[in-house]
């Protein structure tokens, strides 16, 4: 597959070309044992695996043809032709050939230094006969990123598991080898059993669903778990979704205090897979399958671990991104267009009838705003519709987005003594994909920033053109998406460190990026406590080449270590119904070569002193960065100026 490449200042758009409507692409967690980085893409008619960089696959040298050997020669005669009767006229009987392993080159691809980008080292496509809608697959650490106590299953280190939900109303569960095949078994013809060794569970509809699944997620759990916590008194207050109901959170019962990360794992692992869909006005289904070292064990007649009936029907379901033993590993987010979000625990036990699975929190978003003069009924209001929702700051929080592109982040372990007055309220709150015209209208619900700046914004070309629109054109903002979605990506540190978590926003065809959540959490609440502090903002994306096509999935690819330290952007996975685009940033740390070419300790100085460089220029530069900076132009002797990206603008210089 060679894509398309345009590239526009600092950022770089591969765009692939497909030839059937890709509804939903995700990054498979674990990477192959060649390097290569999993692409999974749900089309029409069933799955596309891609395997992008990495080493690349050994080209096989086909064997010399033999010449053709002249027929024998018959004495007194010339050319004679021998007849051979084979005696029957039945065709040869076509062997199975077993599974083909893949050889690879010894060293990674050199990439060109004009197009320094990966390329797509092996793509198959798996038939499915029906259309995959969505693609859910399990949060799998890194073996460097596991903590003492902590072991993921075994088959995780030599397949691909995840699960689909398909227009056929089936939910499935696949597994595929990690390693890419080589191109001789795609070449093989299809005998009606696997070509790949793949593996496919089909949940029949008389265990799952009697209409399209709305979603699907997947988690892994120890055989061991039934059941934790003190037993509830009662499931959680259901939400009736009336104007008169209060905006508040329903009191979450004692539970026991986390369990040790030792002693659950006696015989295995099991994974968890639930779906949903709009039937019975909501219906949730959790299932329970058992993980061998390298396949999903099922039992015949397939059930369904969990049935809940929901109150509305839910417009995202997530397993909490804490990996096991984390008792908060199996909590299921399930939030509705309705504006409410739960989180349910399948091994919660309610007092009632002492049976498993509760709900354990509840929130609520905030109602929407009525531009009329016109008085209303309270009865008639409601509350902002959620687009989507997403664990974040390790499954401590939930970053929801709502269809007025108003997003924010509810605490779901809040300090009592810190609460504020609505416990619903969000945390953290921001606004993306608005105009000028409608920050101004939107009332007292907007936060002070939203039109406390406006005034002093320059004007762009893109705000040029939004302004022209809205002159000649009307307000373009007036139809409000109704699609969006978020997608995170963490990256652990193993000294201890929080997670560096990056949060990417598409609402409508606009992209949004946050590049670390946490410091820009401490930046709002220092904003709120009267003190300015450096950190990354939300920046948009742009020039994403959609063609008029709509965003249907956003993910992000991994980054190391380094890169995180240089302020480095994650590449973008963005889905675009006929098309996938990766966008990628052409910005490559300066002299990379210089560290060969010195000692231990001057390139650990050499890589400090760039990475203070870059995040200087991005603005996020802290004291301690500032100091040492300051440190080395007066230990060197260096009257150089520090600029902000552009030379021109110079933040210290020296007075002569």
């Amino acid at each position: 597959m060679q894509p398309i490449i345009a590239t526009k200042g600092k950022v770089t758009q591969l765009r692939y070309e497909l030839s059937q409507r890709a509804h939903a692409s995700t990054i498979y967690p674990v990477k192959a044992p060649n390097g290569s980085t999993i692409v999974l893409c749900g089309s029409e008619n069933g799955l596309a695996i891609l395997w992008r960089g990495g080493r690349p696959l050994k080209q096989s040298v086909p064997a010399p043809k033999a010449p053709a050997k002249a027929p024998p020669k018959v004495n007194g005669t010339k050319d004679a032709i021998m007849i051979i009767d084979s005696g029957d006229d039945e065709p040869a009987k076509v062997t199975p050939q077993p599974l083909l392993n893949a050889e690879f080159e010894e060293e990674e691809e050199e990439l060109d230094p004009g197009r320094p980008y990966p390329s797509i080292i092996q793509h198959l496509r798996l038939p499915l006969n029906t259309e995959v809608l969505h693609i859910a697959v399990p949060q799998v650490p890194a073996p460097s990123e596991l903590q003492p106590g902590q072991a993921i299953p075994p088959i995780f280190k030599e397949k691909i598991v995840f699960a689909v939900a398909c227009t056929d109303f089936t939910v499935r569960i696949i597994t595929l080898p990690l390693s890419p095949p080589p191109d001789a078994a795609k070449e093989r013809p299809s005998t009606g059993k696997p070509l790949f060794g793949e593996e496919v569970v089909k949940i029949p509809t008389y265990a799952g669903h009697q209409t399209i699944p709305s979603g699907v997620s997947v988690t892994w759990t120890s055989k061991a778990e039934q059941s934790h916590g003190e037993p509830l008194e009662d499931e959680m207050e259901v939400d009736d979704n009336s104007a008169t109901a209060p905006s508040r959170r329903s009191p979450r019962k004692k539970q026991a205090p986390s369990r040790p990360a030792t002693g659950k794992d006696p015989k295995g692992f099991d994974l968890l897979v639930a779906s949903h869909s709009a039937e019975l006005g909501g219906l949730l289904k959790i299932w329970r399958f058992s993980l061998t070292e390298s396949s999903v064990k099922t039992t015949n007649p397939i059930s369904a671990y969990q049935t809940v009936i929901l109150p509305k029907p839910a417009a995202k379901i997530a397993f909490n991104t804490a990996p096991y033993p984390k008792k908060r590993h199996s909590q299921l987010l399930v939030a509705d267009s309705a504006g409410v979000a739960r989180i349910y625990d399948p091994f919660a036990t309610r007092k009632r009838n002492n049976a498993s699975g509760a709900f354990v929190a509840l929130f609520r978003t905030r109602f929407e705003n009525i531009r009329s003069s016109a008085p209303s009924a309270p009865t008639l209001a409601s509350r902002k519709a959620i687009l989507d929702a997403s664990w974040v700051s390790e499954g401590h929080s939930i970053l929801a987005l709502l269809a007025d592109g108003e997003w924010g982040i509810w605490d779901v372990k809040e300090d009592d003594s810190k609460s504020s007055g609505d416990p619903s309220a969000f945390s953290l709150r921001h606004f993306v994909g608005t105009s000028e015209a409608d920050k101004s209208s939107s009332g007292a619900s907007s936060p002070k920033s939203r039109s406390g700046r406006s005034s002093l914004m320059p004007m762009t070309p893109n705000t040029r053109r939004r302004t022209q629109e809205v002159l000649f054109q009307g307000n373009p903002s007036s139809a409000i998406p109704t699609r969006g979605g978020v997608s995170l990506a963490s990256l652990a540190f193993s000294n201890g460190d929080p997670a560096l978590e990056s949060v990417v926003i598409w609402y409508g065809k606009d992209l949004y990026r946050l590049t670390d959540l946490a410091k820009y959490r401490a930046r709002a609440a220092s904003n709120i406590a009267g003190n300015s502090l450096p950190g990354p903002g939300l920046t948009q994306v742009h020039d994403v080449p959609l063609l008029g096509g709509s965003i249907t999935s956003v993910s992000q690819f991994d980054i190391t270590k380094r890169e995180a330290r240089m302020a480095v952007s994650r590449d973008l996975l963005i889905s675009a119904e006929y098309r996938l685009i990766i966008s990628t940033s052409t910005n490559q740390p300066p002299d990379r070569d210089a560290m060969t070419t010195s000692s231990k300790e001057d390139g650990e100085e050499e890589d400090t002193r760039r990475t203070d460089q870059a995040l200087l220029a991005r603005g996020e530069l802290g004291l301690e960065g500032m100091s040492r900076l300051l440190d080395n132009m007066s230990g060197s002797g260096s009257h150089n100026a520090l600029t902000l990206g552009n030379p021109r603008k110079v933040l210290f210089q020296d007075v002569v």
